[in-house]
C-alpha cells in the first residue's frame, strides 16, 4: 500500500511508552553484569544433582523407622520433590553440554562422605538437626547465591530453574527450622543436637560446601563410627499411636457392606485412607533396592509414594475436623509394611501393583467410594476421595509401566502373582500380635465420631 494511502495514524509518530524492558527480568545494567559461564554452571549443578540425589535416599532411609508422624509425612514430601529437582537439573546439564556428562557418579568424594555420616543420626532430633540444620540450609544459600550470580538473561533456563529450587526449597527450611527448634527444646537435648550440628559442619567443610568453592581443613574429619550405614526399614509409630500393634482391619468391610448406614462407611472410608501410611514405609525399600532404572523412574515412584503419604494426612485432616482423638482410636498400625518385608522387593513392588489394580472396578473401587462419601452427604469426604480416586489412577499407569516390563506377564497374571505373594505374607504378623490387643477397637470410633452404636453387629476380627 502507497504511504499516501496509510491509515494516518501510521503516518504518526506515537510517543514512546515507558515500559519496562527486558520482558521485566531485569534492568539492562543488571543484564549486562557476567554470572557463570556454561563450565561453572555446569561444575555446580552437577554438585546440585548428586546432593539432592543422596537427599532423596536419606529421606528413603528414614521414612520407615522414624516413628514421629510428622517427620513421615514431611520426608514424603520433600523426598519427591527432591526427585524433581534432580530431573530439572540433570535436564538443564544436558542443555548446555554434549554429550552430557556422566551425572551417575559422585563430583565429590567428600559430599558422599557427609551423607555417609548424615545417615549414622541416632535419633529422630538428630535426623532432624543434620538434615534441616545443616544440609538443607545450605543448600538453600548457595541456590540464592546462584541465582543472584547468574546472568538472567544469557542463562534465563538456569534462572528459571532455580527460582522454582528456591520456592520449594524455602517451603522446606521453614518447616525444617521449626522442627529442629521443636525438637531441641529440652536442655539435654539441645547439647547434644549442637554437637551433632557441629559435627555435620565439619563434613560440609570438608567438602567445600555446597559449591565446593571454599577453603578446606587440611584433615578430614573424623566419623562417629567405624561400621558402615546398616538400613533398618522396620516401620515404627510413636508412644501416641495406642493401637499401633492391634492388626485388627474392620474398615474395608464396613465400607462395602451395604446394609450400613452411609455415614458409618464414610467413617469407615476415612480410616482406610489415614492407615495408608504403611504405603510409603513399604515403598521406600522397594524404590532404594532399584537398579539401572532411569531417573525418571524415582521421579514416578515418589510421585506415588507421596500420594499415599498425602492420602494418609487427608484421613488425619478429616478426623482432626470432627475433633476426633485419631491417633488414640484408630488402629493405624504398620502391618502390611512388616509383612512385605519377608518379600524381596520386585515381590513386594508386585503385590503393590495388585493392590492398585483393584481399585479400579467400579462396583467395588474408587468411583464406588466417591459414591458413598458423595451420597452420604459429607464434602470434605466426597473431596477427599475425590482426589484419591484421581491419585490411584495415575498409581495403575505407574505401576504398568515401570513394572509389568520387568515381570513379562499380562496384567491378569501380575495381579494374580500379586494376591498369590500378599497371602504367603499372612502369618508373618503372628510374631507381633502379643505386643498390642487384638480386640475389635470400630465401636468406639463410631461412638466417638457418630455419637451411636455401630451398625454392625457380627465383626470377623480379620487383619490385612
Amino acid at each position: 500500500m502507497p504511504l499516501s494511502s496509510a491509515p494516518a495514524d501510521l503516518r504518526t509518530v506515537q510517543p514512546a511508552l515507558p515500559l519496562p524492558p527486558l520482558a521485566g527480568l531485569a534492568t539492562y545494567a543488571a543484564a549486562s553484569t557476567v554470572g557463570y559461564g556454561v563450565e561453572q554452571n555446569v561444575t555446580r549443578l552437577l554438585r546440585y544433582a548428586w546432593i539432592e540425589k543422596r537427599l532423596v535416599e536419606t529421606a528413603l532411609y528414614w521414612l520407615a523407622p522414624t516413628p514421629e508422624w510428622e517427620i513421615k509425612e514431611a520426608l514424603g514430601l520433600h523426598l519427591h520433590l527432591d526427585a524433581r529437582h534432580v530431573d530439572a537439573i540433570r535436564t538443564r546439564i544436558s542443555e548446555m553440554r554434549s554429550p552430557a556428562p556422566r551425572m551417575d557418579v559422585s563430583p565429590d568424594p567428600a559430599l558422599d562422605r557427609l551423607f555417609d555420616e548424615l545417615l549414622l543420626a541416632q535419633n529422630s532430633v538428630e535426623k532432624l538437626v543434620g538434615l534441616y540444620g545443616v544440609v538443607r540450609p545450605a543448600l538453600l544459600a548457595a541456590y540464592r547465591d546462584h541465582q543472584a550470580t547468574i546472568n538472567p538473561i544469557a542463562d534465563y533456563p538456569t534462572h528459571y530453574l532455580l527460582k522454582h529450587l528456591l520456592l520449594d526449597e524455602a517451603e522446606s527450611d521453614a518447616w525444617g527450622q521449626q522442627a529442629v527448634a521443636a525438637g531441641s527444646q529440652p536442655p539435654a537435648v539441645q547439647a547434644t543436637a549442637a554437637r551433632w550440628q557441629e559435627h555435620l559442619a565439619s563434613f560440609l567443610q570438608a567438602a567445600g560446601g555446597i559449591m565446593g568453592d571454599l577453603p578446606r581443613p587440611g584433615n578430614s574429619p573424623a566419623s562417629r563410627s567405624d561400621a558402615p550405614f546398616a538400613p533398618d526399614f522396620f516401620p515404627q509409630r510413636d508412644e501416641r499411636f495406642a493401637l499401633r500393634w492391634t492388626f485388627v482391619n474392620p474398615q474395608r468391610q464396613v465400607s462395602l457392606n451395604e446394609d450400613v448406614p452411609l455415614d458409618e462407611r464414610t467413617l469407615a472410608l476415612m480410616c482406610r485412607r489415614v492407615v495408608e501410611m504403611d504405603v510409603p514405609e513399604y515403598m521406600a525399600r522397594i524404590i532404594l533396592k532399584a537398579e539401572d532404572e532411569a531417573w525418571r523412574y524415582y521421579v514416578d515412584m515418589t510421585r506415588q509414594l507421596w500420594d499415599e503419604v498425602r492420602h494418609a494426612m487427608l484421613g488425619s485432616i478429616y478426623f482432626e475436623a470432627l475433633g476426633i482423638d485419631w491417633k488414640r482410636l484408630i488402629a493405624i498400625h504398620p502391618g502390611m509394611a512388616i509383612r512385605l518385608l519377608a518379600l524381596d522387593t520386585e515381590d513386594a513392588h508386585t503385590v503393590l501393583y495388585a493392590i492398585e489394580q483393584k481399585l479400579m472396578p467400579g462396583n467395588s473401587g474408587k468411583r464406588l467410594e466417591y459414591e458413598i462419601s458423595r451420597n452420604a452427604g459429607d464434602p470434605l469426604a466426597a473431596h477427599i476421595q475425590d482426589y484419591d480416586w484421581a491419585d490411584e489412577v495415575l498409581h495403575v499407569h505407574i505401576g504398568r509401566a515401570w513394572l509389568l516390563p520387568k515381570l513379562r506377564l499380562r496384567p491378569t497374571e501380575a495381579v494374580e502373582q500379586g494376591w498369590a505373594l500378599r497371602a504367603s505374607t499372612a502369618s508373618v504378623l503372628d510374631e507381633y500380635q502379643h505386643l498390642g490387643e487384638q480386640s475389635n477397637w470400630w465401636p468406639a470410633l463410631v461412638q466417638a465420631a457418630l455419637g451411636r452404636e455401630s451398625a454392625v453387629k457380627a465383626f470377623d476380627l480379620a487383619r490385612l
